[in-house]
């Protein structure tokens, strides 16, 4: 039985093996003019065949743009994991591509199948062998991203055992190297480090104590919008204004081509060797259109910014409350270890060391394998893994007569998980409600503000009404506008009940007592379940 690790990345995907003690990536092959070509990477993009009516994805993305008519007969999807952060079920990709759009969960799929096909074709496992898989996704990642993300993965073919944050996993690959992959030695390893992930769309920091073979995150953070798609797009602006081009004004293909292509270039960038990024006009389509030249410290310039909202966020969880608890400071820290492929730029590694003077600096040797290697090594060892919520979530109420809405926490960020199997976390609510319908409106947020409102990456659930009044028909469709005062029903108890896995996804069933009337519902924005 496969036993793997898959970094479902916004750029690409990784997928590592476990192999009586090693952890090698799954080669993905693809046949070139000069035979079979193999990468450890397998490209997150698709590209729709218009002349097929089919989606194409992994290597031959690539190939496809590089045919003669490619405009013509194929359209580009970027990035479509940064679009499940705000799915809801039904949800469908708008674009000029086709008239109908996509479906997104469907997109999905068909994304995770290919990647299913890719492996099995590696030569590393048997057709009919079962592939047992720890997935992987943002520490910051919400609870539609976390259901989605199972749920495509298991209708793919991928026998889903467990999953993990990023950073979490990343933090498992740092303690084998350290170990020099020596099970006995990792055993032994105890320290502290902080993960600073920097990806293709999200960057993630945690900070992890490890303890013999306990790892426990003791504080995350991130930035949903943070990563190489946006260096690709600062580099492709700056290709595109020495070429006296409008980048908002090119064609959609072009475009895509344009930042694939500013993508290779930036990938290309090493430790100080090259001082100049060009780019041939030719490379995007166009001919006699010279060739554009972009000075790499007039890049790093764009960059600097962009990069600021990391470093607080690392600097924050690093002089933080549970940080100093854990009796951790930015001088005691054991490392700061840099993953994820735009942890490459040279730029990255200069701002952490003039930022944090006293931090030891070590940059991964497999910055888009290592999310994925740590994820392997779980799925075969069983690594004790301590995670914590990384959002918060809770349900705006009201205070003074119904004059006033808080937003009252149900579950707070840095709540530890269950283990994987072990009992969810639960907590429960009784009152007696002065509505006849509940309306009530669910927020999972990375942050509040002095109000305690939710402030930062908020994300609402789609509001639930719950009929408080036994008299309304169980199928009843209920809407805000039906919502009236009822003090009448000042006797009715009404029980919330709400349980939280080891995935950090959450439930919430809501009952009446006088009569036992219940419906549970999940935290993304979804169907009812019961």
């Amino acid at each position: 039985m496969a036993r793997l690790g898959i970094d479902y990345g916004t750029t690409n995907t990784v997928v590592v093996c476990s192999d009586r003690g090693r952890y090698p990536p799954v080669p993905h092959l693809t046949e070139t003019a000069a035979g079979p070509v193999a990468r450890e990477v397998f490209p997150s993009a698709a590209v729709y065949d218009r002349e097929s009516g089919r989606l194409v994805f992994g290597a031959d993305v690539e190939r496809c743009l590089a045919r003669p008519g490619a405009e013509e007969r194929y359209g580009v999807i970027e990035s479509p994991k940064r679009l499940i952060r705000d799915y809801v079920e039904g949800m469908r990709l708008r674009t000029d591509i086709r008239p109908e759009g996509f479906d997104l969960r469907e997109l999905l799929v068909e994304f995770a199948q290919a990647l299913r096909q890719s492996v099995l074709r590696s030569g590393f496992f048997r057709e009919d062998e079962p592939l047992e898989s720890v997935i992987t996704w943002p520490a910051n990642a919400n609870g539609a991203q976390r259901h989605l993300t199972r749920r495509c993965f298991k209708e793919a073919g991928f026998q889903i055992v467990d999953a993990l944050n990023e950073p979490s996993a990343a933090a498992i690959e740092f303690a084998d190297r350290m170990a020099r992959g020596s099970r006995l030695e990792a055993r032994r390893l105890t320290m502290s480090v902080a993960i600073f992930d920097l990806g293709g769309g999200t960057f993630d920091a945690s900070l992890v104590k490890i303890s013999g073979g306990d790892f426990r995150v003791i504080d995350s953070a991130g930035v949903e919008r943070l990563g190489g798609d946006d260096f690709d797009e600062v580099l492709a602006r700056r290709f595109a204004q020495a070429l006296n081009l409008g980048f908002d004004d090119l064609r959609p293909f072009q475009r895509s081509l344009l930042l694939l292509r500013a993508r290779q270039v930036k990938e290309g960038i090493s430790g100080g060797a090259m001082r100049t990024l060009t780019l041939a006009a030719e490379d995007i389509g166009l001919s006699g259109g010279g060739v554009a030249r972009v000075p790499l410290a007039a890049y790093f310039d764009d960059l600097s910014p962009l990069l600021e909202p990391a470093l607080e966020k690392l600097q924050s969880l690093l002089t933080g409350d549970r940080a100093r608890e854990s009796g951790i400071t930015p001088k005691t820290l054991g490392a700061i270890y840099l993953v994820g492929g735009s942890s490459r730029l040279p730029l990255v590694m200069q701002r952490l060391a003039k930022r944090f003077p006293h931090a030891r600096l070590i940059a991964s040797d497999k910055p888009f394998g290592s999310t994925a290697m740590g994820a392997a090594i779980h799925s075969a060892e069983a690594v004790r893994m301590q995670d914590i919520l990384s959002r918060s979530f809770g349900v705006l109420r009201l205070a003074d007569g119904g004059r006033r809405e808080y937003f009252a926490p149900i579950f707070k960020a840095g709540t530890p998980l269950p283990a994987r199997g072990g009992e969810a976390l639960r907590c429960g609510l009784r009152y007696s409600p002065r509505h006849n319908i509940g309306h009530l409106r669910y927020f999972e947020c990375a942050g509040t503000d002095s109000a305690g409102r939710p402030a930062e990456g908020v994300r609402p659930w789609s509001d639930v009404l719950f009929p408080y009044d036994p008299a309304i028909p169980p199928l009843q469709h209920l809407e805000p506008a039906m919502v009236r005062e009822r003090e009448d029903l000042a006797g009715q108890e009404v029980c919330e009940t709400y349980t939280c896995d080891s995935d950090g996804v959450i439930t919430v069933s809501i009952r009446r007592l006088s009569d036992e009337h219940r419906r549970t519902y999940e935290v993304f924005r979804g169907r009812e379940q019961s």
